[in-house]
């Protein structure tokens, strides 16, 4: 993994290290990259660095970012030779980043001001290695708020959350719209560096939760806060949103699966391949539609008559509707009238 970055290196590392980096990865944002990158400044916390990743953008992002770094000497700019997803974005600017806290933004979503100064206050009150708030969803398009992600009750909880809790609040088909997965906490840099912890850059939905997970697995202290800083903009067709993400949930849970094996915890390994079950289904019934009925297989948990008949039945009315469509468009092999002559 590579970068470059618009400012002098040496003046980088000369600075005095500050309380906080903001890591904002960037792909094909130059129309809104700047308004993240000002939330970050305007932050009531000064004491910050912003590091914002161009991801082999090809649409002005990386002048937009280097615009905002001219402006504000805080904003350091770092740009990937080629597009390698947001975790590889994220890892990178972790490895530069020089802040006791790493606060992650996404290129389309914003801080409120006052967020990193009340949020580091928190998690150093409690000693906690990562610490959430809820989140404000705004509509993009329009500004319009949506209400907060999470319920108070699902933000109101004493003291740090363990692993069972993580997994529970990330199941496939809980109700509401509160996934764990979607928090986006701040973390302290040096849990990070002494577990040698990463984003798994070849998953690009899952990711997150995974992060979190093994986190807690190796001892992190994840507590929560009831109050929301982070505005979290929806737009359509956004990848967190796309069905197809269900093929990196399957790979993200299986390794998570690994690491409860490791830990020997038969409570957790338990929930997990239920969780394992529910995700493999969706991705079945999406590999069945698409038409590419082997590769559905290796997702198949068959493991009752029930369960087989289900898959069955999916794996057949998949079958039924390309078939239809087909005939309906007119694909070779559909029957036609003879010429007359």
């Amino acid at each position: 993994m590579t970068g470059s970055d618009g400012a002098s290196g040496n003046g980088h590392a000369a600075a005095a290290a500050p309380l906080a980096s903001v890591i904002v990865p960037a792909y094909e944002s130059a129309t809104f990259v700047q308004d993240a990158i000002r939330s970050a400044l305007a932050q009531t916390c000064r004491d910050i660095e912003v590091i914002v990743v161009d991801d082999g953008s090809s649409d002005g992002t990386w002048e937009a970012i280097l615009a905002c770094a001219r402006s504000d000497p805080r904003v350091v700019p770092l740009r990937q030779p080629r597009r390698s997803g947001p975790s590889a974005a994220r890892n990178l600017a972790a490895e530069r980043a020089r802040g006791r806290w790493l606060a992650v933004l996404d290129a389309d979503d914003l801080f409120l001001p006052e967020r990193l100064e009340r949020m580091i206050a928190a998690a150093e009150a409690v000693g906690a290695d990562l610490l959430a708030d809820n989140l404000l969803e705004t509509d993009f398009a329009t500004g319009q708020p949506l209400g907060r992600r999470f319920t108070d009750a699902e933000m109101a909880h004493a003291g740090p959350v363990s692993l069972i809790e993580a997994v529970r609040r990330d199941m496939p088909g809980l109700p509401g719209r509160g996934r764990f997965g979607f928090l986006q906490p701040i973390i302290r840099r040096d849990f990070l560096r002494r577990h040698r912890l990463r984003y798994a850059e070849d998953l690009h939905v899952g990711e997150d939760f995974l992060f979190y997970f093994e986190c807690i697995a190796r001892g992190a202290r994840f507590h929560l806060v009831p109050d929301a800083y982070y505005v979290y903009r929806l737009r359509a067709g956004s990848v967190s949103t796309n069905r197809a993400a269900t093929l990196h949930l399957s790979a993200a849970n299986r390794r998570m699966r690994r690491i409860a094996a490791r830990l020997g915890d038969r409570e957790l390994l338990a929930l997990l391949r239920r969780r394992q079950q529910l995700i493999d289904f969706d991705s079945f019934a999406l590999l069945t539609e698409r038409g590419c009925f082997g590769a559905a297989l290796r997702y198949a948990h068959c493991t009752s008559l029930s369960r087989l008949l289900l898959h069955a039945r999916v794996a057949f009315g998949a079958a039924r509707r390309r078939l239809r469509a087909r005939l309906a468009a007119g694909a070779p092999g559909a029957p036609t009238m003879a010429p007359r002559g």
